[in-house]
């Protein structure tokens, strides 16, 4: 394949950049097992020993209430969870660094961010040394050619999937006092870079050395919400929340804010014709420390927004942030319902209850048309304790008691055409991170698909959607989770099987 180099100009540094879209050799695919499990009775009692909220609302704003999640009148088993997991392995051309540090001294999985094109191909973006690479996978999560490689590009913050590439949030170098990078969006179409947008700088006086960032997409224009670091004037050395507004061309368009919210449990992004952004701030250390949480629409018409927290929700602050009260010594599972004209009113479901125990690592989906998944990692004593999947109600209540698994979630699961859920993780635990003073890598990266199945649960009353193909399953007997899960049966494997695809650089 004939080299291809693409220079971009950068006026804001009046100097010329390259960007350098790369094909990795030798990618290969083949099928991975190994999948250990447990069921865990979810607790039907708030967490323990959680004194009384003391906030005093703002403004007169009522209080949002708070409940502990209960079981529906009738649930599915886990086991059918577990049947319905295939996985498949795409080995990398580069190392992955899949940990990342973080502010509780527990490391944090790398991200790695998917998006579903309209076609039902999906793109998968990943974090190399010095580079972003963005994996295309079919529908039946095989890989359909080689990678795209951005050098220089650092973080995902965001993708969004078409038919004929992808749009990326991520960092670029730059030129500022604080010698940190800049936010930027870069789209890439049949091959070829179309823009590159910086959305921080010396005109708007910040820097973006952290993303926590979330990308949406309407149709017309993109949405990228991203934290930013002051560099000059009044903002200096502070940290906050900015939202830009992008035409489809890479125009900048009028609209978002240039320094928003104070958010340092989480902030998350609505999707649609219109998206908001919302902050979750329990008054701690600003969003220097903030997370991106993750946002969806459920079956009643409700925004949900799922959150590692150590409180509720309590009354909305701002017209963008919303307060959280800390009232636990651990990070717990909140589901924040949202509702009213711009998210006024809100109602906390608290999912779990044992303060020994930290979660963190919220992840959550649209399960067929009237529940949702909901995922996290729990850590006792510091150690890994496997990850959690749960099926609620579009109310918050238990579908299923936990499914504890071996595997994780490293970013957003995204819905297939047909209504399946996939997401993509690696195969290790933090249990070895940051050993002789390095970060741990991989050349191998896992994509998980969950068949929706509805049957057995009369809480959610849709039949289950049209399946397409998809990697068979088989039961074979595994060895229960001990790490901090309950003792269980065991889980569905998938049917080994693979491919390959060979790829040569540009």
């Amino acid at each position: 394949m004939p080299g291809m180099r693409i220079k971009v100009r950068d006026r804001a540094a009046r100097r010329k950049r390259r960007i350098v879209i790369g094909i990795p050799v030798a990618m290969a695919l083949a099928a991975v097992g190994g999948l250990a499990f447990a069921d865990v009775a979810p607790p039907s009692t708030p967490v323990s020993g959680a004194p009384p909220s003391t906030s005093t609302p703002v403004g007169g704003a009522a209080p949002a209430p708070v409940s502990a999640a209960v079981t529906a009148p009738t649930m599915m088993s886990s086991s059918t969870l577990a049947a319905n997991i295939s996985v498949t392995t795409v080995k990398l051309g580069s190392a992955f660094s899949f940990l990342s540090p973080s502010t509780n001294g527990i490391p944090t999985w790398t991200r790695t961010v998917t998006a579903v094109a309209p076609n039902g191909t999906l793109e998968v973006a990943w974090q190399a040394a010095n580079s972003i690479h963005v994996t295309p996978v079919d529908r039946n999560l095989q890989r359909r050619g080689p990678d795209v490689v951005i050098n220089g590009a650092r973080e995902v913050g965001g993708l969004v999937a078409f038919n004929n590439g992808f749009t990326l949030l991520t960092r670029v170098a730059d030129h500022n006092r604080m010698g940190e990078t800049a936010a930027a969006l870069i789209r890439v179409a049949n091959g070829r870079l179309v823009f590159v947008v910086k959305l921080t700088g010396s005109s708007s006086r910040d820097s973006s050395p952290a993303l926590n960032g979330q990308l949406a997409w309407n149709g017309s224009q993109y949405t990228a919400y991203f934290t930013v670091h002051g560099t000059s004037g009044s903002s200096s050395g502070r940290w906050g929340d900015k939202m830009v507004l992008v035409g489809g061309s890479g125009q900048v368009l009028p609209g978002g804010w240039e320094w928003g919210c104070r958010g340092d449990v989480g902030r998350s992004l609505s999707s649609g014709s219109t998206s908001y952004g919302t902050c979750y701030d329990d008054g701690g250390s600003g969003s220097s420390t903030s997370s991106s949480v993750e946002q969806m629409t459920n079956g009643k018409g409700s925004q949900v927004v799922a959150l590692s927290a150590r409180g509720p929700v309590t009354y909305k602050k701002s017209s963008l942030t919303w307060s959280v009260n800390p009232r636990w010594k651990t990070d717990q599972v909140v589901l924040v319902f949202l509702n009213g004209s711009h998210w006024k009113q809100a109602n906390s479901v608290v999912l779990t209850g044992d303060q020994s125990t930290q979660n963190l690592n919220v992840h959550m989906a649209p399960y067929g048309r009237n529940a949702m998944l909901v995922t996290w990692d729990a850590y006792r004593n510091g150690q890994y304790a496997g990850t959690h999947f749960r099926l609620v109600d579009s109310q918050g209540r238990f579908l299923t008691v936990d499914l504890v698994l071996t595997i994780h979630v490293s970013g957003n699961i995204v819905v297939l055409g047909n209504g399946d859920l996939a997401w993509a993780f690696v195969q290790q635990t933090p249990a070895s991170y940051h050993r002789g003073g390095s970060w741990p890598t991989t050349t191998h990266l896992f994509l998980a698909r969950l068949r929706v199945s509805l049957s057995g649960t009369s809480s959610s009353p849709t039949s289950s959607p049209t399946m397409s193909p998809s990697p068979s399953v088989s039961v074979s007997p595994m060895p229960s989770l001990t790490a901090g899960g309950a003792p269980g049966t065991s889980a569905s494997m998938p049917t080994p099987s693979s491919s390959t695809n060979a790829g040569s650089h540009w």
